[in-house]
């Protein structure tokens, strides 16, 4: 996180100073040597990154725009800006698409969401990936969809309960790579299904390059993207 050091994983919130910004918070996750960092210091970082790659791709291909991302500097192995990171690719790809409208304060809209409810540790504290809410927040923006209405919030519902059902199966332990590729593989057929969106996808299966910077252990052959299954 910033020293290296192993990170200690809490079952209580336990209040801590941020290391970079100095503001106190309620968290549960600090190294073993004290370092702590907010949820504003963590993600802001991959999140400008991540605005700056989709603003300015022409891809159309949310798989090829996440790698883009995860390529980038400082981007740690395990973390909720994940959850910026596959929204942004996805509505980069769907705008380069050309078949709806994504302006970009769409991004920062989705972006202001996912803050509300992707925080660190809660995959494990309350079940819920912030993956999970970062692709329903983009179907919610397409679909027009709030508290009240029809199909459109049943839409939404729909697609995350389906990546949520998937980013269970894909745990033991868990994996932010794991968990964004097979989201997407999701947002992609449920775009096409319901909003007739057709996006690039990978011509080859998706093999994951990250395995051994895994700090609670890949899955390996239990990980559809493990690359020794090849």
């Amino acid at each position: 996180m910033i020293c290296g050091a192993p990170l200690e994983y809490h079952l209580k919130e336990k209040r801590f100073i941020c290391y970079y910004c100095g503001k106190k918070f309620l968290g549960y996750i600090i190294c073993s040597k004290g370092h702590a960092i907010c949820e504003d210091c963590h993600n802001r970082p991959a999140i400008e990154k991540t605005k700056e790659i989709c603003l300015a791709t022409t891809s159309d291909n949310p798989f090829h725009i996440f790698e883009s991302i995860l390529e980038s500097p400082n981007i740690s192995m395990l973390g909720c800006h994940h959850a910026f990171m596959v929204a942004g690719s996805l509505l980069a790809a769907i705008k380069n698409a050309g078949k709806t409208t994504i302006a970009e304060d769409t991004f920062d809209e989705v972006f202001s969401r996912i803050s509300k409810q992707a925080f660190s540790g809660y995959c494990g504290l309350t079940g819920v990936c912030g993956i999970v809410p970062a692709i329903g927040g983009c179907f919610s923006i397409l679909l027009g969809a709030k508290c009240g209405t029809d199909r459109e919030q049943k839409t939404t519902m729909n697609v995350t309960a389906k990546i949520a059902q998937a980013v269970a199966e894909l745990t033991g332990p868990s994996c932010c790579k794991a968990y964004s590729w097979k989201s997407l593989e999701i947002a992609l057929k449920f775009l096409k299904e319901e909003l007739n969106i057709s996006l690039t996808r990978p011509e080859q299966r998706i093999v994951c390059n990250y395995d051994t910077f895994h700090p609670h252990g890949c899955r390996k052959e239990k990980c559809p993207y493990y690359k020794k299954l090849i």
